[in-house]
């Protein structure tokens, strides 16, 4: 395919699917391509939609501010669906999970939609955990699988409710309940099917100053899980299969 080249960046133009603009890569692209040159020429449909390079496009929009003479961009011309955009990593950064989420949200599904309100929502918690907690898992995938797969499927029940605000509550008053391991270890009590959210953090409110910051998920489910049995005589827990590490 031939590839041209243009000082005039005002065609191109964006489409609200790809993942947002890391300005910090932004910078480090545009050093590069000062030393070294545009090495890759971005990909645009037909209508000049950046399909791939956007990041490359902003990086020499970056050093036009300030260059004597405008860089030209290298660029080919392909019918390409959006769909493919995604699945576009050689020789670029990598997609994090919040792009795949913005991905799939530009693109009107609802489920990923919900969870991208939810992140907002439940701010203080990690990304990561609060996908997999909020996702309905019975394939045994990670959270990262499913959604870069665009298979996330948003649920959300009263005792999920629940249990993020509780956590999110008790996160400001000790951070260290936002860690991504503390979501992950409920995950993990919530196996037996005697848990009871009300009872956790009931206990964990009751004991709060002498609630310890925990070294992984195994850690943080055998502490909870001690101050959640603690004074029972019945409807303990036994969660036998606790990680031992993360």
């Amino acid at each position: 395919m031939k590839i041209q080249k243009t000082t005039n960046l005002e065609q191109f133009q964006f489409d609200g699917r790809n993942r947002n603009i890391n300005r910090k890569h932004v910078k480090e692209l545009a050093d590069s391509i000062l030393e070294y040159g545009q090495l890759q020429p971005i990909i645009v449909n037909t209508s000049m939609k950046v399909m791939e390079g956007q990041h490359r496009l902003e990086a020499i929009r970056l050093i036009n501010k300030t260059a004597a003479t405008p860089l030209k961009v290298k660029y080919i011309k392909k019918n390409m669906p959006i769909s493919q955009v995604a699945q576009m990593n050689s020789h670029q950064r990598q997609w994090r999970i919040q792009d795949w989420i913005h991905y799939y949200a530009q693109s009107g599904n609802e489920h990923y939609l919900k969870l991208q309100e939810a992140t907002e929502l439940y701010k203080p918690l990690k990304l990561s955990s609060l996908a997999s907690f909020l996702h309905v898992n019975d394939s045994g995938a990670t959270h990262t699988s499913v959604i870069r797969k665009g298979e996330f499927r948003y649920e959300m029940t009263d005792d999920k409710l629940y249990i993020l605000e509780k956590l999110v509550a008790i996160s400001r008053l000790k951070p260290m309940f936002s860690m991504k391991c503390v979501l992950v270890a409920i995950m993990w009590l919530q196996r037996d099917p005697n848990f009871n959210a009300k009872r956790l953090f009931h206990a964990l409110e009751r004991n709060f100053e002498s609630i310890l910051p925990q070294a992984g998920t195994g850690n943080w489910a055998r502490h909870m899980l001690y101050w959640y049995n603690k004074g029972l005589r019945g409807g303990k827990l036994n969660v036998n299969d606790l990680p031992r590490h993360h």
